[in-house]
């Protein structure tokens, strides 16, 4: 994957918002609304440039998450236009949602690449003891070899 591009279509713009997406689904809109989509896109690139995941092989459920981002940001930029509009509140409440995703994929909490964990993943380590001269060897060997 790269940073690159919007994740979604105005037709999934439309299906996630109106349903089927029929009613309102002309072609001056669909061009109003990639071109919303591109601009949101920016943001959510913005994040996963900044948690290092632009080159990475994506979890299977993160382009669908990365799908979402980028609608609801392009609807709080422009509002959908073939449902009720949002009002003030709502896009206030869509982008303090997006903005608390965008801060848990760039710390880690989120991890979107494949096979990867995120920070909040139980981990467990133990330091080496060196109680002999054979096991200061083996502490030394091993962190040769961990270093490769």
């Amino acid at each position: 994957m790269s940073c690159s591009g919007r994740y979604a279509t105005a037709a999934e713009y439309f299906a996630f918002f109106c349903g089927s997406g029929e009613d309102c689904f002309d072609p001056e809109e669909e061009s109003i609304v990639n071109e919303f989509l591109e601009k949101a896109a920016a943001d959510v690139h913005a994040a996963v440039s900044s948690a290092g995941a632009c080159d990475c092989t994506l979890a299977g459920w993160a382009q669908t998450y990365l799908k979402k981002l980028n609608i609801l940001d392009a609807a709080v930029i422009q509002g959908c236009p073939c449902s009720n509009p949002y009002d003030a509140a709502q896009k206030r409440l869509i982008a303090d949602y997006l903005r608390r995703d965008f801060d848990m994929i760039m710390t880690g909490d989120i991890e979107l690449c494949e096979g990867y964990t995120g920070a909040n993943y139980p981990a467990f380590g133990a330091a080496e003891q060196s109680l002999t001269e054979w096991s200061t060897a083996a502490i030394i060997q091993n962190e040769i070899l961990r270093d490769r």
